[in-house]
Order: C-alpha cells, then structure tokens, then sequence
C-alpha cells in the first residue's frame, strides 16, 4: 500500500493553507520522506502551479535522495517547479485531463547592467539544474529541445505528455481537484488548465494571516539552525532566498553554507552546490569581469556551433566523419607521394641511362657501323648524312675509287 503526500498550492518558504491559499515548504516533504524505508512506496500528489526555484530544488533533491520508491501523481496541474519536482520522482502518473507545464526560470532585479547581466547569469544556472532533472523523464529529447521547450512556456496535457517523450502512465479519470492559488502568472495558461486555479485577490485580512505564516516559519527556522554566528549576508539569504545577490556574495553564502553542513544532510544539493563553487572559483576571480567571462563563453559557443555547420555544409554528419574522411585523404595522398618518388627514381635512372648512351663512351665515331659500303649507307640515309655519320666508309670508297 502507498504512503501518500499531498502537495497542493503553491511552492515557497512556509507552510499555509486556509482560505487565503496553498503555500508548501520543503520542510513537511522531507519529514514525510526521512520516515520511509527502502521497502515502502511514496506517492505525491502533486496539483501546483509551482514557485520557488530554491525550494523547489530542496524539495526534488530530497527526494532524489529518498531510499523509498517515489511515485508522483499528477492530479490537476504540475507547472513550473512542481513539474520539476515530478521529474524527480522514480516515476509519473498523469492523469488524462491533468497539465505539466515547462519554462524558463523567472528573476526579479534592479540595478545597472552589470547587475542585470549577473541575475542573467544566476537564471542560466538555474535553467541548468531544472534541466537536469528534465533529461531523464523525456525521453528522447535532446538538450536543446527540452532548452526550447522551456523557452516556449510549454504546455501539455497528461495524454499530450506521453505523446511528446515524457516517460510518464497516463490515467483515465474524471479529475474534479483544484488549487486555491494566489497570484500567478503564467503566459499561455490553456482553457482546460484554468479550471484547477482558483485564483483570488488578497484582502488586508488575508495578507496579514500569511505573513504571520511566514513570520512562524522563519522564527521556526532560526530556531532549529541558528548558530549564533551567522554573518549578516546568509541572513539575508534565509530570510529572503529569493533575492538577487552579486556572484561574489554567492561564493561566500555557498562557503558558509557548506561550512554548516547543509551540503552533508543533502547529497544532490551537495553536488550541484560544488558544481555552481566550481564555476565561481574558475570564473570569479577579483581581476577577472564576470560579464567578460560569460561573453568569451558564448563566442566559444557560437564558434563551435558554426564550426559544426561548416562541417554539415561539407557533406558530413559530423566532426568525427570529417576527421575520417581527411584521414582517408591524407592516407591516400601518401600513397601517391610514394609512387611519384618511385616513378621520378625510375625517371632518372632513364635519365642517367640515355646520357650514358649520347656520350662519348659510346658516340657514333666509336660505335661499329651499321653498313659495310659507304654505297649502302648513301641508299639508305643519302648521301649528306652518310657523309657525316660514317666518314670513314667515305674514306676506304674514295682510295678504292683512285
């Protein structure tokens, strides 16, 4: 028999649900998970319309992490974040007029282009980590498609996600769930998707009975972890994970993170924390611009993609058919060389052969004439040539003649 968890309403840093709206942390998931063992069957049931990216990927790497089998059920909408966190599961059950739906992270910024180049900078980070979770649930799909898919908004029903690679069971079911959802915005919402989102404005009422959710789930938070030596900036951070950082603060966040053990309780976090410290050491250094950094990347980028389409352009799938075919080339070239020296040895052998011939060694005046008479060689080569070539027949016919 599964164990189920509902995830309904909205993804972010505390937990509410009243008539205000669904708000889910990551903290009730992973109590939920820490209590399953390698024998016991989870399934999430999933109907949000997704929200944090930092919680989000809290919530998907724990499960990742989960010794159980993790099954997600899609019973209404999986957008945004919640998509990601299904794709985390081992697998997906959709339900035939349920939606998942897959885009690009959002930012908030402001500041001066640099400022603005370095949140761009975070988003891509951001899209990487989302698309690795991707990659293995579509099958089938390259990185660049599942890239372009995001870029697109895109949506899908449950019959529609099986049809276009996502590895997914498809249910047929009368669905009837539906999210209290406050505020989202999304671009291209399907008709059929809007019957699960029962979007509603905020009274004063209900504004201040989130916040004081909120306010409990960070006094609840600095209670469990404070060390009493926190710096100012990873309090910022845990009070508002979504705020715009500069990379360099990003590094020292990271550091103090790790420092606390956060990357030991979770190891997918772990390896994507070491993987963004990584990237940081190599490319923020104090003498180098970050923006420079990501320019002299994105040439890189285009000049391989160009590379790649000369390649195509020269009748060649790819680089590796092109190295063969100038490996072929190169060998039959050296063939030829080999055969032209063999034949310009030859040449010259003939060379030195005729020379041998023409010369003094052998010249006509030495060589045995080829006529007896001078009468002969008068009837066979006439009589100016025989004169010159064979003087000595003359000779013996003029003393016979006297």
């Amino acid at each position: 028999m599964r164990k189920k968890f509902s995830l309904i309403g909205e993804i972010t840093d505390f937990d509410y649900h009243g008539p205000w709206g669904d708000y889910n942390s990551p903290k009730p998931l992973k109590a939920f998970l820490d209590t399953l063992s390698a024998n016991d069957v989870a399934e999430i049931e999933i109907n949000s319309p997704g929200g944090s990216v930092i919680q989000g990927v809290e919530m998907a790497n724990a499960i990742k992490n989960c010794k159980a089998k993790v099954v997600a059920h899609v019973v209404g909408i999986a957008a945004s974040m919640a998509s990601v966190i299904a794709c985390a599961c081992d697998e997906i059950e959709m339900e035939e007029a349920s939606f998942m739906m897959i885009h690009d992270p959002w930012g908030y910024t402001e500041g001066s282009a640099d400022e603005m180049r370095k949140q761009a900078s975070v988003l891509d980070q951001m899209k990487a980590i989302i698309m690795s979770f991707y990659r293995g649930k579509f099958k089938g799909r390259t990185e660049e498609e599942i890239s372009a898919l995001m870029t697109d908004e895109t949506w899908y029903t449950g019959a529609e996600c099986k049809e276009n690679g996502l590895d997914c069971t498809v249910i047929a079911s009368d669905v009837r769930a539906a999210a209290s959802i406050v505020g989202h915005k999304f671009a291209k919402i399907p008709d059929g998707a809007k019957k699960y989102l029962d979007s509603k404005e905020l009274t004063d009422e209900g504004r201040a009975e989130i916040e004081a959710a909120r306010a409990k789930a960070k006094a609840e938070s600095a209670a469990e972890s404070s060390t009493g030596n926190k710096s100012r900036l990873l309090q910022d951070y845990l009070d508002d994970p979504e705020k715009a950082f500069s990379p360099a603060d990003y590094k020292a966040i990271l550091k103090e993170l790790d420092a606390e053990g956060f990357a030991a309780r979770y190891k997918g976090a772990s390896k994507k924390i070491n993987e963004l410290q990584a990237k940081l050491d190599k490319a923020m250094l104090d003498t180098v611009d970050y923006g420079t950094v990501c320019q002299a990347r994105d040439a890189a980028e285009k000049a391989l993609q160009d590379f790649n389409d000369q390649v195509k352009q020269s009748g060649y799938e790819n680089l590796a058919a092109l190295i063969g075919a100038v490996s072929d080339l190169t060998s039959k070239l050296e063939t030829s060389a080999k055969d032209l020296a063999d034949s310009r040895e030859q040449l010259q052998h003939m060379k030195e052969t005729r020379d041998l011939l023409t010369g003094s060694v052998l010249s006509p005046s030495n060589a045995a004439p080829k006529y007896s008479t001078f009468a002969e060689a008068v009837d066979d080569i006439g009589y100016v040539a025989a004169c010159q070539k064979y003087p000595e027949l003359k000779a013996s016919y003029r003393n016979k003649k006297k």
